[in-house]
Parts: structure tokens; sequence; C-alpha cells
């Protein structure tokens, strides 16, 4: 089924000639600046939207936390020095945030601890991600509550076979060392460390240490431990990401980080139906947004995570086109293509694009969604950005 509308029969006729000859198995809509209807081809069908719903993610985000929301880390301190952190699903705890949150503490408690435990009870220790798999590569990323450096270290050795740490912002640890063993000599190597989860605590904890360390804390015992926080402590520093959530956001959807996204979209759930994060807690509350604040029913979208590497998820184009009508205002955080704010969605046999057309007068909204083995997106974006 193919429907055309246009602010003229010339656009329309031109365009989807064109078009139609490019689309095997998917769906192509364009509106004009003000949101008028121009092109609409396949427009009530479902298909996978791939990364391209992070827009959707990205934009329920912004209304249910706000542009400000900073992602926070709490640590607390026993009557004998121990130090808990418990995270909250920061996903941007790097390197040079930890440093941050060390001198932010050091200023709050002094510079002595006797111990670091992590504590990842915000987040249910059983979530699992549909599309995601226990592997090394870096798109199945382990979510967390607290994860640094999104659960890779990066390491290189010399042509000595010394071991060395391939990035100048982050210290050797002893589980880096060890993983370094597998970096063929002379070369470096970003190894991530998500298809096992004591690994990535591990990580987490040596990470602070030597970061505390660094920063002038003298520590009795240098092993971290897992534990949560005892009842009835209070926290004695609390950190917030340098990022707000706008930030967060851009990076998402410049690097279509799966990781990110589902961090956003599992934190969400616990902010507001309470901890631990849970995929049933985030499905209920996107859920709900979706149907009753968007309107949108559950035949024309449905959504299992955040970061569209499932292809459960499933969306019409005509619902796509009405979320990138309602993100206009959050245009810039999309990546630039020729010109022109996109983000893509990719996966095998799914090539899809979403964004808006810059014109003299303002912004165009458009969804080309195919799910079909040949790539025709750039060229179909093309005719729609050079459509009068």
């Amino acid at each position: 089924m193919v429907v055309v509308l246009a602010a003229t029969a010339a656009v329309a006729t031109g365009s989807i000639d064109k078009i139609q000859k490019l689309v095997q198995n998917g769906c192509v809509l364009l509106n004009d600046e003000s949101g008028k209807k121009i092109i609409s081809i396949n427009a009530d069908q479902l298909y996978v939207p791939a990364s391209t719903i992070k827009v959707l993610t990205s934009y329920i985000a912004l209304d249910l936390l706000g542009k400000e929301y900073r992602f926070r880390t709490e640590c607390y301190l026993d009557s004998a020095n121990n130090l808990f952190v418990k995270g909250y699903g920061d996903p941007y705890l790097i390197s040079d945030e930890i440093r941050l949150l060390v001198d932010g503490l050091k200023n709050a408690v002094g510079a002595k601890i006797a111990s670091l435990s992590i504590d990842n009870s915000f987040f249910d220790p059983d979530v699992s991600i549909p599309g995601i798999s226990k592997s090394n590569n870096p798109y199945d990323a382990l979510n967390g509550a607290l994860v640094v450096n999104f659960n890779t270290i990066n390491v290189g050795r010399d042509s000595a076979g010394g071991v060395y740490s391939a990035e100048d912002e982050t210290p050797l640890t002893p589980l880096a060392v060890e993983k370094a063993s597998s970096v063929a000599v002379g070369t470096k190597e970003r190894i991530n460390l998500s298809s096992r989860v004591d690994d990535c605590t591990r990580y987490a904890g040596e990470l602070f240490i030597a970061l505390l360390r660094e920063r002038g804390f003298s520590i009795t015992d240098t092993i971290p431990r897992v534990a949560t926080v005892p009842a009835g402590l209070h926290p004695a520093f609390t950190y917030q990401n340098s990022r707000v959530l706008t930030d967060v956001l851009k990076g998402l959807l410049q690097y279509s980080n799966n990781f990110i996204a589902n961090q956003i979209f599992l934190t969400a759930g616990a902010e507001k139906e309470g901890a631990p994060a849970s995929m049933k807690k985030s499905r209920a509350l996107f859920e709900q947004y979706i149907r009753k604040t968007l309107g949108i029913p559950a035949e024309s979208l449905v959504m299992v995570e955040g970061s569209g590497i499932s292809r459960d998820t499933r969306v019409t184009g005509s619902i796509m086109i009405s979320i990138m009508d309602k993100f206009r205002p959050y245009a810039d955080l999309l990546t630039q293509k020729n010109g022109h704010p996109v983000k893509s969605g990719t996966l095998n046999g799914v090539s899809n694009y979403v964004g808006y057309i810059q014109t003299q007068k303002g912004l165009r909204p458009f969804v080309i969604l195919l799910n079909q083995e040949k790539n025709n997106r750039d060229a179909i974006m093309k005719v729609l950005a050079t459509a009068p």
C-alpha cells in the first residue's frame, strides 16, 4: 500500500517515482517545516527500527528526568572508616569523572580509609537486555548500577612484552595486567569485560582504589569488596556527573551506544518506580508513557528495551514521524549528515534513517525504515533532501 500526500503534485510524483524503485520492504515519510505531510509510503506497517528508537528513549527520558538531570554516585563511611561506593546507573563513570569524585570525597571526609566496597544494589542483579549476548563485542556491554569505563580495559604491550595502559587518564590495575596477557606484543587492545560480571565489579573496585591512591588517599586494605551499604548510614559525599542529561544524550545519539541507552532506560524506571532497576519496571514505565502520554496504540509501537538492538521492537512509519515532530526542539542532539540532523539504525537486513532535512524555512522531519537486504537509505535521503 502506498499513500502519497504532497504540497504539489509535481513534488509527490517526482519523488515517489524515484523512491519506489529503492524500496522493497520499508516505509518513507517526509513532513514539511510545519508538520504537514508531503510524502507517506507504507506508513502504517510495522518495521524494526533498530537504533532509531534511541530518539524515543531520549525524548521520554528528557520528559521524565529533565534536561538538567545528572547521574549520581554516593559514598558512605562507617565508624571504622570503611568506604562504600554505591552506583546509580551512571553510564559516564569514566576515569576523569572518578578523579573528580575522589577529589570531592577527599574534601568531605579526609584522605584515610580502611577498605573499599562496591554497592550495586540499585540494579537488579539479573537484568538482561533482549538482543544483548555475553560476548566481547562493544555493543554487548553489560548494564549495571556501578560501571566504570563502559566495562572496558584499554591496554597494550610494548616490544619487550611489558604491559601499559593505552589511555593516559587510566592507571593500570591488577585485572588490567592479567587481561593484557592476551594482547600481542607490540600492540594495544580495548578489552570488553562484560562476559564476566565478576570482572566488571572487580575492575570498578580496583580502578577506584588506584585513583584514590593517586589522589593521596591511604588505604589499609587494597582488595576491593562487594557489599551493600549498612543500614542506617547516610552518604558522606554524593557526586553528580559533570554531564547533564542532554550532554549524555548527545553522546548516546552520536555514537549510538546501546549500553548508554539501556542505562538510561533502566535508571529512569528505578527513579520513577523505585529501586532496584529492572526491565519489568522500565518497560511498564515506558509503556505507560507511550500509551497514556503520547497516545500511541499497541498495534503501532512495541518497545522492549531502550537501544533498538532487539528485533522485537517494532514501529510504524506514521508513529516514528510523529516522534520526530515532537523531538524537533532537540534536533541539535543528532549527528549532522550532509548538513542534516540524522539518527541511523542498522542491523543485518535493516538500514534506517530518521531526522530532519534542513531547509531555508526550517526542519522537515523524515523517516526511512528499510527492512530489506539492499541498503538504499542514502539514495532515498538524497531524494528527500532535494525535494522542492
